[in-house]
């Protein structure tokens, strides 16, 4: 085995958003960051906008965290697969561990500007090669007799987000 490698893939969701999945994780999203964001404004002089709540208060940096909390069941929704992620051979590829919400902008007044990101990462693969920009993976890191393999391309979306080499 050459290394052990966990992926990452992630999806910025905004009011453009076409997939019904994303629609109701933008409304959702949007509707808890209207109140998160009213939790650490200064009453007598706010603002509307996230990067400006905090550049006043440090502790705002807890809101994409808090955030996270309305799409956990969009996420059980996935049953753990990215099923818009096939391998090579069109088989749902992309199984999903855990995930990281990020919020890139939003005010209070304007749902145009809120905008967040979602980061999926894969449970530990065993990384066995690279092929024609493809990785040649396995879910079993350790094979007893050889590995179970499936390829999964290259894809812009995706990047490996831990590695680790193996030493044996």
């Amino acid at each position: 085995m050459k290394a052990k490698i966990k992926l990452a893939f992630r999806i910025v969701i905004d009011q453009n958003s076409t997939i019904p999945w994303d629609k109701y994780v933008f409304e959702d999203t949007y509707f808890e960051y209207k109140i998160q964001h009213q939790v650490f404004d200064d009453k007598e002089n706010p603002v509307k906008n996230y990067w400006e709540l905090l550049a006043k208060n440090s502790h705002a940096e807890r809101i994409p965290f808090l955030l996270s909390s309305s799409v956990v069941n969009y996420i059980s929704q996935l049953n753990g697969e990215i099923k818009s992620l096939p391998d090579v051979l069109g088989n749902t590829f992309f199984p999903v561990e855990s995930f990281k919400l990020d919020l890139i902008s939003s005010n209070t007044e304007d749902p145009s500007k809120h905008k967040i990101g979602l980061t999926f990462y894969t449970p530990e693969l065993a990384l066995i090669d690279i092929i024609d920009n493809k990785y040649l993976l396995s879910k079993n890191n350790k094979p007893e007799n050889g590995f179970e393999t499936f390829m999964f391309s290259f894809h812009p979306q995706v990047s490996i987000a831990y590695y680790n080499a193996d030493l044996d």
